[in-house]
C-alpha cells in the first residue's frame, strides 16, 4: 500500500486521536440529562455513545422530539467545560508540529461540532497548523459518509491518493474506505487494537508518534 503516491497531507480525527475530551463530554451529558429529568449516563456509557455526532446520538438515546432541547442544553454546558476539561493526547503536539514543519498539509475531520473543534485548537495555539478543521454542521453528512474527508482534501488542494486519514475508531476506518483514502488506525481511543485490526485499515500504528516514520 505504502508504495503508492507518497503522502503530502494528513487528515486527523479528533476525539481519541488527538485529544481526550471525555470528561468535558461527560459533564455536558450529565447537565443535559439532569435538566431533562433523566438519570445521567455513566462516564463509560458516554465514551460508548459518542462518535457519530450529537444530533444522531441524542436521536438514538432520547427520540427525535427531544433532540432540539438536548442539543441546546448540551451545547450551553459544553461551551463552558470545553477548555478546562480537554487535553491533548500524548505526542499529539509534537506530531502535529513536526509534520507541519516537514511541509505536510494537515486537516481535521470530526463528528464533533466544527465550531467547538476550532475553539479547541485555538485554545491550544495549534489552529494555524491546519489547512481546514471540518466538523459537524460544516457539511451535510457526518462520518462514516465520505463528504467530510472529500471536503477537507479539496481545501488542502491535494488528491485523495496523496492523503492519509488517521483515526481511532471503526467509524474512521469505514469513512476512509468510503472516501477511497488510506487510513492509519491508532489504539488511543476506546476502540481496542484487535477491533481496529478487524476493520482492516491500511495499518494499525502503536502510537501517534509512529506516524512520523512515514514522512
Amino acid at each position: 500500500m505504502m508504495r503508492e503516491k507518497p503522502a503530502k497531507g494528513v487528515i486527523f480525527d479528533l476525539d481519541g486521536t488527538l485529544i481526550d475530551s471525555y470528561q468535558a463530554l461527560f459533564l455536558a451529558f450529565r447537565h443535559t440529562y439532569q435538566n431533562m429529568g433523566l438519570p445521567p449516563l455513566s462516564f463509560e456509557e458516554v465514551q460508548k455513545v459518542t462518535g457519530h455526532g450529537l444530533a444522531s446520538t441524542f436521536r438514538d438515546l432520547l427520540g427525535e422530539e427531544r433532540v432540539p432541547e438536548a442539543l441546546k442544553l448540551f451545547r450551553q454546558k459544553y461551551e463552558e467545560v470545553l477548555r478546562p476539561y480537554t487535553s491533548l493526547l500524548r505526542d499529539a503536539r509534537q506530531v502535529l508540529e513536526t509534520l507541519h514543519g516537514r511541509g505536510i498539509k494537515l486537516a481535521i475531520a470530526t463528528n464533533k461540532l466544527g465550531r467547538f473543534s476550532r475553539e479547541i485548537f485555538e485554545h491550544f495555539g495549534l489552529d494555524k497548523l491546519f489547512a481546514i478543521i471540518v466538523g459537524d454542521e460544516d457539511v451535510s453528512q457526518n462520518k462514516p459518509h465520505p463528504e467530510m474527508l472529500l471536503y477537507a482534501i479539496e481545501k488542502m488542494g491535494l488528491r485523495k491518493e496523496e492523503v492519509i486519514f488517521v483515526g481511532d475508531s471503526s467509524i474512521d476506518i469505514q469513512t476512509a474506505k468510503n472516501a477511497g483514502v488510506r487510513v492509519f488506525a491508532v489504539p488511543t481511543g476506546v476502540t481496542k487494537r484487535e477491533d481496529l485490526e478487524k476493520a482492516q485499515p491500511t495499518a494499525v500504528l502503536h502510537s501517534l508518534l509512529d506516524l512520523l516514520h512515514y514522512f
